[in-house]
């Protein structure tokens, strides 16, 4: 019980300390003046897919680029059954709906020409690009028995979604546009320990898996669609708090607003990286 009050504690003076700074203060201003912000979002309309695979199709001697990566993707688990046009409806829509919850006006690209003329806050969100990596992820674990320590590793299936974004702001001091990268990763759940036979004392690795599917792939992708919407905001948040900031401070958070618990916390990783043009 005490250490269960003690963790509770240590969260609460934490969540205390954090709400002391500038960072915090000013993005409760920002949020609580729910500010007036429109969005286009721009859509890609292909997915590029890449199988990283590469030893199992055998000699690729004599074989162009292009029959080498044609042969990649007829070989690939998840790739050559994933479908463009689902994946980007389900990653659209779902950044899209999350926007409009976070407060945005949410256009598309039909209205452009009235869009342009927007005097309230307004962005232009490019998907640039996006790109599906297939290839392993090494799983490790270790345990030691008596005098020993027992070592496994295992490959695991798995896919990378990498993207890239522009944000541009219609009418804005700073002319230009921002570049934003992600990469998530997602692989086979596995769930495995050493065991040790008593009479033998052969020791053997035990262990149960949560297979990689598409439709894992597709659910997954709806999740990241909310989660960059989030990092845009986030974007906009701290770009208010970095305009607002007292001149004599220094900032040491990058916050994140949780919109399904209104919460405000530093970011951490949690967050696009903002690339140099």
């Amino acid at each position: 019980m005490k250490k269960i009050l003690s963790w509770w504690l240590i969260i609460s003076i934490s969540g205390l300390t954090i709400s002391c700074y500038p960072e915090w203060k000013l993005a409760k201003t920002y949020i609580e003046s729910k500010p007036d912000l429109s969005i286009m979002i721009f859509p890609t309309d292909y997915v590029f897919k890449i199988n990283l695979k590469q030893s199992e199709i055998g000699d690729t001697t004599g074989m162009t680029s292009l029959e080498i990566d044609s042969t990649l993707k007829a070989n690939s688990l998840f790739l050559k059954n994933i479908s463009d046009s689902i994946f980007l409806e389900t990653f659209i829509n779902s950044m899209m709906t999350e926007f409009e919850k976070l407060g945005f006006n949410v256009y598309t690209e039909n209205y452009i020409d009235s869009f342009l003329f927007f005097q309230s806050p307004a962005y232009i969100f490019n998907i640039a690009q996006i790109e599906l990596e297939e290839h392993y992820l090494e799983y490790e674990d270790e345990e030691e028995l008596g005098d020993n320590i027992y070592h496994k590793s295992l490959d695991l299936d798995a896919v990378s979604l990498n993207s890239w974004f522009e944000l541009s702001q219609l009418n804005g001091e700073e002319e230009g546009r921002k570049l934003f990268y992600a990469s998530e990763t997602i692989a086979d759940i596995t769930d495995g320990y050493f065991s040790q036979n008593i009479f033998t004392g052969a020791v053997e690795y035990k262990y149960q898996t949560i297979e990689l599917d598409v439709d894992i792939i597709y659910r997954y992708i709806e999740l990241l669609g909310r989660r960059y919407a989030g990092y845009t905001f986030d974007y906009i948040l701290n770009e208010y708090i970095k305009d607002n900031f007292p001149p004599n401070k220094r900032r040491k958070y990058y916050m994140r607003y949780n919109r399904p618990n209104r919460t405000l916390d530093p970011a951490s990783d949690n967050r696009f990286i903002i690339l140099e043009e």
